[in-house]
């Protein structure tokens, strides 16, 4: 099956659920509604449909502009054709989206980190909190809006700190 026979299935599959489509340097992409991201991730996923049996990955992206939203990325593998397949859908900043680990075991901590560092919430995960920062952090580091601030660090005895410059001194030509 070409990539082109593959979105034109998907797209007679669901086709009030998609609403975007390209192909991208051989990667299939789509974007959907989200209200239909778990039944699309369960048809593409399906040995007996269309066979992406591996998840690759499961991140977001942050925008600001022209709306504040976040786009949440899954990225499958076909291991018999070796095509790729990247489903995106826009969610609400601090919105929630349907859990995939009921098809993808391994989505667990890809949505775990997702959640943790861009705010967005995974409706059914078996166990949602935070993948790597502590558990009181507050805020969401990769969000756009998210505040940097330098932490204050004290240097107990005979600790100083260093200059950059000091630890690998600059040289001129």
């Amino acid at each position: 099956m070409t990539a082109s026979e593959i979105i034109q299935k998907i797209v007679k599959a669901f086709p009030s659920a998609i609403e975007g489509q390209s192909e991208v340097f051989g990667q299939l992409c789509i974007q959907v509604h989200k209200a239909y991201i778990k039944e699309i991730i369960a048809y593409i996923a399906s040995r007996d449909r269309l066979g992406f049996r591996m998840l690759i990955d499961i991140t977001a992206i942050d925008y600001l502009q022209p709306d504040p939203k976040t786009q949440v990325l899954y990225i499958l593998h076909h291991p018999e054709t070796l095509l790729r397949i990247k489903v995106s859908v826009d969610v609400e900043r601090g919105g929630a989206i349907e859990s995939v680990t009921d098809i993808f075991e391994g989505a667990d901590w890809y949505e775990r980190e997702v959640f943790d560092l861009f705010g967005i919430t995974f409706s059914g995960h078996p166990d949602l909190k935070r993948i790597l920062m502590p558990d009181d952090w507050e805020g969401h580091p990769l969000r756009k809006d998210y505040a940097l601030t330098e932490e204050s660090v004290e240097f107990k005895g005979q600790a100083k700190p260093k200059v950059p410059s000091a630890i690998i001194p600059y040289v001129k030509d």
